[in-house]
């Protein structure tokens, strides 16, 4: 398919060339088809051959993979308030602190701060026989990166106190809640 070309002018560079040597090659294909030729160039193979021993234990061994610590947190009839307009409650008097956006810390057996997430907005959990009611206020958290490996770890919400749960308890969902 022949086109229009672009005409190089006289004084081009020697290793540019000519136009229509290439039919529908332009100046601007042959540039990207040299940086594409350079980009795989270099993509070629490794420049320091590997040794061809086993690798040691210590050598495949890995860091073990971070925890992703999920889980809810509940609040019961009475100490809460929720709108029927937006479905979103939170803490009321004594446990207004309990509100999406509140702190979730992580904490390791010497009480040290290995992560810090947050409460999600919290969800009216209705009342099945009273559309009007909702029976308790549910808050979703999600905490990922946290380190592995520490055996026992703090959740506390809030200031409400650590409550202790052993790592493999954090591998699925927990509930933490005040009634």
């Amino acid at each position: 398919m022949a086109g229009p070309h672009r005409q190089i002018p006289d004084d081009h560079p020697a290793w540019w060339p000519a136009a229509g040597t290439v039919p529908g090659m332009t100046p601007r294909h042959l540039t990207a088809l040299t940086a594409a030729v350079l980009l795989l160039a270099g993509c070629g193979g490794d420049p320091e051959p590997k040794s061809q021993a086993s690798p040691t234990p210590a050598a495949t061994s890995r860091a073990p993979l971070p925890l992703l610590v999920r889980g809810t947190f509940t609040l019961e009839r009475s100490t809460f308030a929720w709108s029927e307009k937006t479905q979103v409650c939170a803490g009321m008097g004594g446990h207004d602190d309990i509100a999406g956006g509140a702190q979730v810390i992580i904490t390791d057996p010497a009480g040290v701060n290995l992560a810090v997430g947050k409460l999600d907005v919290g969800q009216p959990l209705i009342d099945p026989t009273d559309a009007t009611r909702a029976t308790s206020c549910l808050f979703t958290f999600k905490i990922p990166g946290v380190p592995s490996g520490k055996g026992i770890y703090g959740v506390e919400v809030s200031r409400r106190g650590k409550v202790q749960f052993n790592e493999v308890d954090l591998g699925k969902p927990i509930s933490l809640g005040l009634t």
